[in-house]
């Protein structure tokens, strides 16, 4: 299994429209499963998010990572411009 992992971190004054937002816009949306995860850390100086995106397949995963991601990334831009960074990361699960 493959997992991409999207690393944000928001501006603190769009954080709950944020969560909101990716609950029940973005994750019923997608064709993965999809998860969204708070991520604590005392290096975070911002509210930090993960969002992983599970595909079954190598296919699956680079077929996501050529249209789907490009989308949220886009959504993300108008819904909240400047108020967001992110990075991915590519997962891969080894044992269950």
């Amino acid at each position: 299994m493959r997992i991409l992992n999207i690393t944000f971190s928001i501006d603190p004054s769009v954080e709950d429209e944020f969560v909101f937002y990716v609950k029940g816009t973005l994750l019923p949306l997608l064709s993965q499963k999809g998860s969204l995860l708070r991520i604590r850390s005392d290096a975070n100086t911002h509210p930090t998010y993960g969002l992983q995106i599970e595909c079954d397949t190598e296919k699956a995963f680079q077929d996501f990572k050529d249209a789907p991601l490009a989308s949220i990334y886009q959504a993300m831009h108008t819904k909240f411009p400047n108020k967001w960074v992110s990075f991915d990361t590519e997962l891969e699960r080894i044992a269950p």
